[in-house]
């Protein structure tokens, strides 16, 4: 594809350089601190094209992104928690995409499943003892699964995402290990009634939460459940894809590396049936939320991951480029309804590879966050974010690569992060002309340190939470929700209208228990 060519133009601005800190209590930007021994430095920073501009205004300003659906109430990028966030009115459901062994676009945080899966006791630390068998009941002869299972084995990491089939990590259980960790918010319910098993001649899934698919994720957002069998087990088929029928392993192994697109340790050959895979959610409120979608480092994925992305989007209705949104409206009679719209996708990255790729593919033409954090030691390719030109140049680079958002970390407890939206930091984004989007929210004292009110300064267009509820009570109580006269900080004299935004907030364990958690 050819890349769009935007025209962009530099502001030069005058800034504090030092950052300050804040005693508890303290109300961050929005009362600007106290700087000691500050200094004021010229910085120019480049400014948004109107191109990139009109794609940004795609997205409702002071947006709820939910955290991996929530990493406090439910175990984190599962149903449960993806519901939940749905039903709590939040904007976006958010998540990180993986891939599995078969191609399969995962939604998930880490690339190794030990800390939100029980792999280890269900496949221990080889190739699942299961996969010869896997591979004859596809229907290929037990000399072929064996030496396909010696290619596996040459290939196989232990517990990471790329070594298993998504059948077979439907196998585990997703949602024990969020009842070890977090006693206080525990439930039976996530708790899986048996794993998965092979059992005459046919691979059972697990019951429980399961490992996501973006699939699954978009399904979420749009009113559905998953199907399920009477007992719990998720219903989802799969198949030889035509293209490799009456092919040997051998043979399916060879005409996959010969396209070039996988690394060695992909077999790309199965396909699920997703079109059957959910069903109307008897709880659904008609809340219809975007996704947030991060594309991890290159290395950790295919090298047509983007375009994989792309392809699914397109596939199911949620591709701006190939399906343009007929609704504008973020909020209808007290509804979420960004999923019916041009923002209903916000793609993320913090690698400037993957940033770089996902331009190629995407063109800027959906709203992108070019997300920061601060490697310890830094990375070569890292800008040098504490300083003021090294933040101009993350962003003049985000621009030039279709970023429209710019996603710092930011300071306090729980994760107490880099700051990495500090008064000045929060100036340069601002004056760029993009969106602000900070990770992330947890407490009341963040939320007022860094968003503030409709009547103070405000360092955050968006916030990233765990705790949906608590930013959601916080920007309606602050007057940045639900209001029809909040001014644009991108349009001169143009007034943002959230009226139509729900009001109430609704009870965090309630929600949870309405959903049969």
């Amino acid at each position: 594809m050819n890349k769009s060519i935007y025209i962009t133009t530099m502001a030069v601005i005058i800034i504090k350089t030092a950052t300050p800190t804040f005693a508890q209590g303290d109300e961050g930007l929005k009362g600007q601190g106290v700087i000691e021994n500050s200094s004021c430095v010229e910085v120019s920073v480049q400014t948004i094209s109107d191109q990139l501009a009109a794609v940004r205004d795609y997205v409702p300003l002071y947006a709820v992104i939910a955290h991996r659906g929530s990493t406090y109430w439910a175990p984190e990028e599962t149903e449960s928690a993806w519901r939940w966030a749905r039903e709590m009115g939040v904007d976006y459901l958010e998540s990180d995409l993986q891939c599995s062994k078969d191609g399969i676009i995962i939604a998930n945080h880490d690339d190794n499943l030990k800390r939100t899966t029980n792999i280890e006791a269900v496949f221990g630390s080889d190739i699942p003892p299961t996969r010869i068998q896997f591979y004859e009941s596809l229907g290929f002869s037990h000399n072929d699964a064996l030496e396909q299972y010696k290619r596996d084995h040459a290939s196989f990491r232990p517990y990471y995402m790329q070594s298993y089939y998504y059948a077979e990590l439907l196998m585990l259980d997703a949602g024990t290990w969020f009842n070890s960790a977090r006693p206080t918010q525990a439930r039976d319910s996530f708790a899986a009634s048996r794993n998965g098993s092979f059992a005459n001649g046919l691979l059972h899934y697990s019951t429980g939460q399961y490992v996501s698919t973006l699939q699954d994720q978009i399904a979420y957002a749009s009113g559905k459940m998953l199907r399920r069998s009477d007992d719990g087990e998720r219903v989802l088929p799969y198949r030889v894809k035509s293209e490799y029928r009456g092919k040997t392993l051998c043979q399916i192994w060879q005409a996959i590396n010969a396209k070039g697109e996988y690394k060695d340790f992909y077999m790309d050959f199965l396909e699920y049936d997703f079109t059957n895979a959910y069903v109307d959610d008897p709880q659904d409120t008609k809340n219809r939320p975007g996704i947030y979608i991060e594309f991890k480092e290159p290395d950790l994925n295919p090298d047509n991951m983007e375009q994989r992305v792309y392809d699914i989007l397109d596939t199911e209705g949620w591709n701006i480029i190939t399906h343009p949104a007929d609704e504008s409206a973020f909020y209808v009679n007290g509804k979420v309804n960004v999923g019916r719209t041009n923002g209903k996708v916000i793609l993320q990255t913090f690698s400037n590879a993957a940033l770089s790729r996902a331009y190629a593919i995407f063109q800027g033409r959906v709203p992108m966050c070019y997300l920061l954090w601060l490697n310890t030691p830094p990375k070569p390719s890292d800008f040098a974010i504490t300083t003021p030109n090294g933040f101009a140049q993350a962003i003049k680079w985000a621009q030039d690569n279709g970023a429209h958002i710019i996603g710092p970390s930011i300071a306090g407890e729980p994760n107490n992060y880099s700051e990495l939206n500090a008064p000045w930091q929060a100036q340069l984004t601002r004056c760029s002309g993009m969106l602000n989007h900070p990770y992330s929210f947890d407490t009341n004292e963040q939320m007022k340190s860094y968003v503030g009110t409709s009547d103070g300064e405000i360092a955050a267009d968006g916030c990233f939470t765990n705790r949906s509820e608590l930013s959601l009570r916080y920007l309606i109580d602050n007057g940045l929700r639900c209001r029809s006269d909040i001014p644009s900080p991108f349009h001169h004299g143009v007034l943002y209208d959230s009226s139509q935004a729900s009001h109430d907030v609704p009870d965090a364990v309630l929600t949870l228990e309405r959903l049969g958690y």
